[in-house]
């Protein structure tokens, strides 16, 4: 896609570092809109997501997260946070109300690049799942330009509202089922409860640190379910 950088700022606004925040939230419902969804922005600033659009009758809410990498020798990145603060009317001594979206917020987070509108659909419950705060670009190569997993219908046993409402609130029995009907690679075969989940397969980077993340096996079946769904697109 074609880069915007070259035109960044030439209004020569102040704000510009607020300002590429509401942009990226426009390019990211540009995207959506383009797809054929009608998108509905929250007009409240403190609200828990920033819109939502409906998919055969499914709401979904959506949590846009927009970022402007520096020169094409840098990568995007993009804080899957809420509650952080920033301004000169903030007390620094305040208890930090900064935590990971969670599906009790939203369903999923779009991370869209400012620089070419470039997109990246993420699942919520990966990020919980992960826990994992800081995503770049490169860490979220499953998931770039996934806006068909809202229409994905060849899947079995999985229906849309699945797909919106996440896995995790699904009995053990019906996330085994899904594997099955779908010849999905179940990672934890020994159905472990303090399991290593491959770094490597969720991200498809090879990461110099820990190479594993520990998680039970309720988690390692959505994780399963997502990455086959995402790589199947």
């Amino acid at each position: 896609m074609k880069d915007f950088e070259n035109t960044f700022n030439l209004g020569n606004v102040d704000n510009f570092r607020s300002l590429k925040g509401y942009a990226g939230q426009e390019l990211a419902f540009g995207r959506l809109m383009l797809c054929g969804f009608n998108v509905q922005r929250n007009l409240w600033r403190d609200a828990k997501y920033d819109g939502t659009f409906v998919v055969k009758e499914v709401p979904v809410k959506i949590e846009i997260k927009s970022s402007t990498r520096r020169g094409r020798e840098y990568l995007n990145e993009f804080d899957c946070t809420s509650g952080s603060r920033a301004g000169g009317q903030i007390d620094r001594n305040a208890p930090s109300r900064t935590k990971l979206i969670s599906k009790n917020d939203v369903d999923f987070i779009i991370c869209v690049s400012n620089n070419d509108a470039y997109c990246w659909i993420l699942p919520v419950e990966v990020v919980e799942i992960t826990k994992r705060a800081k995503w770049k670009e490169n860490y979220l190569k499953n998931f770039e330009e996934k806006f068909q997993i809202f229409i994905s219908d060849n899947l079995k046993n999985i229906e849309i509202k699945d797909l919106i409402n996440g896995f995790m609130k699904k009995d053990l029995e019906d996330l085994e089922l899904i594997c099955e009907k779908n010849n999905i690679d179940v990672s934890n075969k020994f159905k472990e409860n303090h399991f290593e989940y491959s770094k490597d397969k969720i991200y498809s980077v090879d990461e110099k640190k820990s190479k594993k993340i520990n998680i039970n096996y309720k988690e390692s079946l959505v994780l399963d379910i997502w990455l086959h769904i995402v790589k199947s697109i």
